[in-house]
């Protein structure tokens, strides 16, 4: 009986408000009155049919009233009724969103400042830039929605003129909703902040000038760099540079604002940070600078120039890398470039497979102890040629690299099977009959088997 009942109610009142939507005068402010009633009542299945009609229910008029009785009804209802406002996006509404954006219950509040995003304008920039940094988790990302979503031909202007104003976790919500807005106009005020007392401020600073900068912008954040306060900053300062710096279609162009700026620059970690954001970008034509910074009398450039040698891009400075790692007296040093010569050795190049072995078992020897010589077979099993699995097959029998050299081999047989299915097999069988190491057991085994019924077809 009581489902009926429900049914029936719910029936009366959708055919009630359908009436009531083309209706306006008298009939309609009854219709409001009934939503309001059924919003005030306990029952849920009605107050979400209410809330369905509200959404369709024409007119100002209808807005105002639901508006003016929201902060009577409970939390839940608030919460619906704020959605429902939001979609109907009449700005007649925004007085009683702005107001619940400070209720005592939580979920109003998301609800009302969800809402703000859709009836929100440039007032609503200061509200929500503050209630996204007071607040934590739901609440603070609806909060930044909103910001990001506000429409309004003064918005982008005002979230950059309250940017100077504003307190420091204030002003690190509106510098964030610059680069999700992509205010591109808001790079010099970006460069500006990008000096704030507060650390927080200077680097989300940094971080949405990665986005929104130009390269027109590059001499300026390469100042920015030469001048940062702190690691952390400089860390940053070195990633926007690189991103800004890799939108230059030229890319033998793309250090220029930084090799511009490097001789000038005696400071060293100054001198070291340019170094870096050299290995970032990746410019052939800051290879020289670079090699001759490995032979600076200060050893912090040398390891700065080492390592932004060992991070390129290319595999240009593998030679130089080799050198150091042979006959440099810093153990550091020699780690460092030993380890970006192997990186080198696999990146793409002309060099033939054969040469590429050498080169591998040139690492090899120069591998003072057991991890580097680890890294050197983890290297070699993305070289898919006869040479490295032989290679590889050579250190199964030391119980120091056994596991990395199973490991090598099973990566490069995958690649090579076609063209030497026998000699892939038969290494992988040594992997079988040797290894205490039950996975590459079963990877070998699988392998074979792969092996066994591409044969068949």
């Amino acid at each position: 009986m009581k489902t009926n009942c429900t049914i029936c109610s719910a029936i009366a009142f959708v055919l009630l408000c359908s009436y009531a939507v083309c209706l306006g005068g008298a009939e309609g402010d009854s219709a409001v009155g009934i939503v309001l009633d059924i919003l005030r009542s306990d029952d849920q299945e009605m107050q979400a049919a209410a809330i369905a009609m509200v959404k369709e229910m024409p007119g100002i008029e209808v807005t105002e009233a639901l508006a003016k009785e929201l902060p009577n009804l409970s939390a839940k209802s608030q919460v619906q009724l704020l959605s429902a406002l939001g979609d109907r996006g009449d700005a007649v509404a925004r007085p009683a969103v702005v107001a619940a954006v400070k209720a005592e219950n939580q979920s109003v509040r998301i609800a009302a400042l969800r809402a703000l995003g859709q009836l929100g304008d440039d007032s609503s920039v200061e509200l929500l830039a503050q209630a996204a940094a007071g607040a934590k988790g739901a609440e603070q990302k609806a909060a930044r929605d909103s910001l990001y979503r506000l429409r309004g031909q003064n918005v982008d202007k005002v979230i950059l003129a309250a940017i100077p104003k504003a307190e420091a976790k204030t002003k690190v919500e509106l510098i964030r909703s610059v680069g999700q807005r992509n205010i591109t106009a808001g790079v010099a005020a970006l460069l500006e902040t990008a000096k704030d007392s507060d650390r927080k401020v200077r680097i989300e600073s940094l971080r949405v000038l990665k986005a929104v900068a130009r390269p027109e912008h590059l001499p300026a954040l390469v100042e920015l760099l030469i001048k940062a306060k702190s690691s952390s900053d400089r860390t940053e300062a070195v990633k926007t540079i690189a991103a800004v710096a890799h939108r230059i279609a030229d890319k033998n162009r793309q250090a220029a604002s930084v090799l511009t700026a490097l001789p000038s620059v005696k400071e060293t970690v100054a001198r070291c940070s340019l170094l870096n954001v050299l290995g970032r970008i990746g410019d052939n034509s800051a290879l020289p600078v670079l090699t001759a910074a490995l032979k600076d009398d200060n050893v912090d450039i040398q390891t700065a120039a080492i390592r932004a040698l060992a991070d390129w891009p290319t595999p240009e400075p593998a030679a130089e890398m080799l050198k150091v790692a042979e006959s440099s007296g810093n153990k550091v040093h020699q780690i460092l470039a030993l380890r970006g010569f192997v990186r080198l050795l696999g990146l793409s190049s002309e060099r033939q497979a054969g040469e590429t072995i050498k080169l591998y078992k040139k690492a090899m020897s120069l591998a003072p102890d057991t991890g580097e010589k680890k890294r050197v077979l983890s290297g070699l099993a993305n070289t898919k040629s006869l040479a490295a699995l032989q290679m590889a097959a050579g250190y199964l029998d030391d119980e120091t690299l056994s596991v990395e050299a199973g490991a090598a081999v099973i990566n490069i047989a995958g690649g090579i099977y076609a063209d030497y299915p026998e000699q892939a097999k038969d290494t992988l069988n040594r992997i079988i009959k040797t290894t205490k190491n039950d996975s590459l057991r079963q990877q070998a085994q699988e392998l074979i088997n792969n092996i066994e019924q591409s044969e068949e077809k």
